[in-house]
């Protein structure tokens, strides 16, 4: 069979050996783009979405065992420091992307988180809040891919 293959080009012209050659490595870059390349972006976003769900996840998590770890009495435990630090390293520890955190007098701190998911973001709210941050002002816009981007402006109680 290769015998066969090799004598007809051989048989070819010069000319039609080249174009044979072309089409020969058209079609490589072509099954190696479908069988290589487009499996393996593939492959790489669905673990970037498993990535993303396995943070929500996480956070919704966290959020519930701080909840259930409440005391019955209502009271709220508060965090200890500068508000600007405590809520940039939280929201860093929830997987929520933080722009920028600007400290502001009165304990208070001005803030723009570049990506969330909006469960995730919630979530870290709703936490901090039970721990002593008040919301003053929220911002929430969509973004890509689910996520939102939010404007907060936050005090400690």
């Amino acid at each position: 069979m290769i015998d066969t293959a090799r004598n007809w080009f051989v048989g070819l012209s010069r000319r039609e050996q080249i174009l044979v050659g072309i089409a020969g490595l058209l079609l490589t870059g072509l099954v190696g783009y479908y069988a290589i390349v487009q499996p393996m972006i593939g492959s790489m976003t669905a673990a970037e979405q498993r990535y993303i769900d396995a943070i929500e996840r996480q956070a919704r998590i966290e959020a519930k065992v701080v909840a259930l770890q409440q005391p019955l009495d209502g009271d709220t435990t508060k965090f200890r420091g500068a508000i600007d630090i405590y809520v940039s390293q939280s929201a860093g520890e929830t997987g929520i992307a933080v722009g920028s955190v600007d400290p502001q007098p009165d304990s208070r701190v001005n803030m723009v988180v570049e990506s969330a998911k909006p469960t995730a973001l919630f979530g870290w709210l709703a936490r901090i809040e039970r721990e002593g941050v008040a919301v003053e002002s929220l911002s929430v816009n969509p973004a890509d891919n689910g996520t939102v981007s939010a404007t907060l402006t936050l005090r400690s109680q």
